[in-house]
């Protein structure tokens, strides 16, 4: 994961834990083909909430956290999931740091664009 997208190698626990998280959402076949979670609460699962990992990701900057004249989005890379609903990781390139952030918009073209460009 972390070679097709152009991440950093340190971010290899990062892909670790999302490929973990994505693992326990697969039908297992001795529970009849549900998911654990689908088996432990006796529902349907809600998968709207998947997302290429490495997509690029804009994050909303709160007022209190910026200045007047500063930016009021930060350009970032989805790295994963949280046990929060609706929080996911990102990585900051700028500050080389992973964030976890509520407010997001995912670009998920902009990665098939540059994963097709790089295969031509």
């Amino acid at each position: 994961m972390l070679h097709d997208q152009g991440l950093p190698l340190r971010l290899w626990a990062e892909a670790c834990n999302t490929e973990i998280y994505l693992h326990n959402w697969i039908p297992h076949r001795i529970l009849g083909m549900i998911t654990l979670e689908e088996a432990f609460l006796g529902r349907k699962s809600d998968a709207s909430h998947f997302r290429i990992f490495g997509a690029f990701v804009y994050y909303h900057v709160s007022k209190d956290s910026r200045k007047k004249l500063e930016p009021t989005i930060e350009l970032g890379v989805f790295v994963g999931y949280t046990k929060t609903p609706h929080n996911y990781r990102g990585y900051l390139s700028t500050l080389r740091m992973e964030v976890v952030r509520r407010d997001v918009k995912f670009d998920e073209e902009k990665v098939m664009r540059c994963s097709l460009e790089r295969e031509l």
